[in-house]
């Protein structure tokens, strides 16, 4: 009997031996647990897994030093509540940079949890509970949170950036489609050359007043421009433009006006009058540089050096910049002048007036009412959104600009308005209050002149051809100050 209390006697003292090695190991095995576990900050005792295995990094010996453990929570308190110390600095120091070596992946965390002791947050038993919990999983959703937090939190940046941008966009004052304008200033001509040199090729030929769009400044002075002009694009001396301000300011001034026949031969005369001598003829499609409009006369550049006059009745008349010709335009165009000059010397009898009138193509469809044109108006003007900005371009397909937009959609069409935004302004159509404004009204913008124009859509937008940065784009109707309406069609 005392055999056998002995033994339990002895096997209850060796019981108590291992709980209390177990107890007094725990701590290390603890710190071994939170370092093999990624993202798992564990609490012993209140702490943060991270200031404990600071403590224990800076132990001597390696072990578990529970005073230490106190003495950098101590530390880590007093930093908290802003008591400086060189030591404490120091500490502060190491313990944010000791989880960033630390390769468990914790850093994040661990630095997280000491961020939230100095603020001032006590980690009590709930806390303890909470990050146990995150122990089975929950640390890597909270991550996953944080992280998503931070992408929306730049979303909403780049939102409020974007709409910044936008705000300033609608705010600032609208670029002038006139910025890169240029206007040759020569004697004659000059030539349009490949590269920004003398030497280069010659591409074709610029004439005095044609008009340019400048692509870039160039040559090692940066005294070239690098143009595009109708056709052709290439360089040429800068001192050979007029440019900025100035050209936007006389632009109208180079405006051409020209006189396409619609007769099937209309006779050109010496004199304005039907019993002036005949000195040649110009045929349908034909066109020719109006010199002067005198009534029912208008006076017309027949040949290179030979003027003529020919009957009003019979031409329509358009608007037009004139632009650098390429080689091959240069030689069709002498071409045609050998063949005006050719018929001065047949005889009238020979080449016998025919002045009945070929239509002008008429729109594809028959339209039933002037809602119907307009809005057919729109659909075809909008068929061309996104395309080029040219200046004095005189094609929707290869880009025109504001004014060359509007008169081209209308021509299309049937209708005959100026080529210039001023001229739109005074001549197409009638004035109308914006009040009265439908689909396919032309709106006049500018101060004291007008300076664009564009084709209203509807719900208070237009279609216009912007500037060279944007082409053909869709506005709001009041993004500038409205100088007037013109109604063109009714």
């Amino acid at each position: 009997m005392k055999k056998r209390m002995i033994s339990v006697l002895l096997v209850g003292m060796l019981t108590v031996f291992a709980y209390q090695q177990a107890a007094i190991e725990m701590p290390s095995m603890a710190s071994a647990m939170g370092m093999t576990q990624a993202g798992a900050p564990v609490y012993a005792g209140g702490q943060p897994q991270s200031v404990m295995l600071e403590s224990l990094e800076t132990s001597a010996d390696g072990s578990e030093d529970a005073e230490s453990g106190d003495h950098v929570e101590e530390k880590t308190h007093m930093e908290s509540n802003g008591e400086e110390s060189a030591d404490n600095a120091d500490n502060a120091d190491y313990a944010d940079k000791k989880p960033d070596m630390d390769d468990t992946g914790n850093t994040e965390l661990d630095s997280d949890s000491f961020s939230n002791e100095q603020d001032g947050e006590e980690s009590n038993g709930e806390a303890a509970v909470a990050d146990t919990d995150k122990e089975t999983g929950e640390t890597e959703q909270v991550g996953q949170e944080s992280a998503g937090a931070d992408t929306d939190r730049d979303d909403i940046n780049d939102m409020e950036t974007d709409a910044e941008e936008s705000a300033a966009g609608e705010n600032a004052e609208p670029e002038s489609e006139y910025h890169n304008l240029a206007i040759a200033q020569v004697d004659h001509y000059v030539n349009v050359r490949r590269e920004p040199n003398t030497d280069s090729e010659i591409l074709g030929k610029i004439y005095n007043g044609a008009v340019a769009q400048i692509l870039e400044t160039a040559g090692e002075q940066q005294d070239w421009f690098h143009v595009v002009s109708g056709s052709v694009t290439g360089y040429i001396k800068a001192e050979f433009f007029l440019y900025g301000d100035a050209a936007a300011e006389a632009v109208d001034n180079y405006l051409t006006r020209y006189a396409t026949v619609i007769a099937d031969r209309l006779n050109v005369r010496e004199e304005p009058g039907t019993d002036s001598p005949r000195i040649g003829f110009i045929t349908h499609g034909e066109k020719v540089k109006i010199l002067e409009q005198l009534g029912d006369w208008m006076l017309v550049q027949y040949t290179g050096d030979k003027t003529g006059y020919v009957a009003s009745e019979y031409v329509t008349v358009s608007e037009e910049f004139i632009y650098a010709k390429s080689i091959e335009e240069e030689r069709a165009e002498l071409e045609a002048q050998r063949e005006m000059a050719r018929r001065m010397a047949q005889q009238e009898t020979a080449a016998p007036e025919n002045t009945a009138v070929t239509p002008l193509t008429p729109p594809a469809t028959v339209y039933t009412s002037n809602e119907e044109l307009r809005s057919s108006i729109v659909a075809y003007a909008m068929q061309y959104l996104g395309y080029p900005y040219v200046h004095g371009g005189r094609s929707l397909a290869t880009g025109t600009d504001c004014s060359g937009f509007t008169c081209y959609i209308y021509a299309d069409f049937g209708y005959s308005i100026s080529r210039t935004p001023s001229g739109q302004y005074s001549s197409a159509g009638r004035s109308i209050d914006y009040s009265e404004i439908q689909p396919g009204d032309i709106i006049c913008y500018g101060k004291s002149k007008c300076t664009h124009v564009g084709m209203y859509i509807g719900d208070g937008q237009i279609i216009h051809a912007a500037n060279s940065r944007k082409g053909v784009v869709i506005y709001d109707a009041g993004y500038d100050n409205i100088l007037g309406v013109r109604n063109v069609i009714d």
